[in-house]
């Protein structure tokens, strides 16, 4: 998976797609098999597929050129999970980066379980007048619900001294070190 995440954008991003074209053939497929036809399954999977990967590109396109490339990104991940700041990381880079996480990780208390308890619904409405495949999913978004509450405890719980031990660190120099291949985009030099 560390290296799926790391793969630059050109090989990541026709992944995603055929991964999450399939997804949504998959539920489609299951959730209306007499309703429509395998063409119209076929056409609602490009659709959706070709627009969220193009939403999930942008984002995570956005998150490795803040963070400075895709190596970098997977440290912080790897740091947010073991609650551990590696030494030699760049203090400037690293602070706004965990300050985000942890923003998001407050959102997420609140946000997460109003997200999970309607999807819940929907899909307990959706057992009862749709048919009982939808029990599947009720258990998917309920199972989602707790891995989302204990993550976010676990992650608020581990930024906080994580971001006391980067502020405690020196700053490093304004120029700072040479910039991560891949992090920004940028068009070659033209030849002299």
């Amino acid at each position: 998976m560390e290296r799926f995440r790391k793969s630059s954008l050109p090989v990541l991003l026709p992944v995603l797609f055929v991964l999450l074209a399939v997804l949504w053939f998959g539920i489609q497929f299951v959730t209306r098999p007499a309703r429509q036809d395998v063409g119209a399954f076929v056409i609602g999977s490009v659709v959706y597929a070709g627009l969220m990967t193009a939403f999930f590109g942008i984002g995570i396109a956005r998150t490795r050129r803040r963070a400075g490339g895709a190596d970098e990104v997977s440290r912080i991940r790897r740091a947010v999970k073991t609650g551990v700041v590696p030494p030699g990381v760049d203090p400037a880079t690293w602070t706004p980066e965990l300050e985000r996480a942890r923003r998001q990780y407050r959102r997420n208390r609140w946000f997460g379980p109003v997200v999970f308890v309607l999807a819940t619904a929907l899909g307990v409405w959706l057992a009862v007048t749709d048919g009982p495949v939808w029990w599947v999913f009720v258990a998917l978004f309920v199972g989602f619900l707790a891995v989302s509450l204990v993550d976010t405890q676990r992650s608020l719980r581990r930024l906080t001294p994580m971001l006391e031990d980067l502020r405690q660190r020196p700053q490093r120099a304004a120029d700072g070190p040479a910039p991560t291949p891949g992090a920004t985009w940028t068009l070659p030099d033209a030849p002299s």
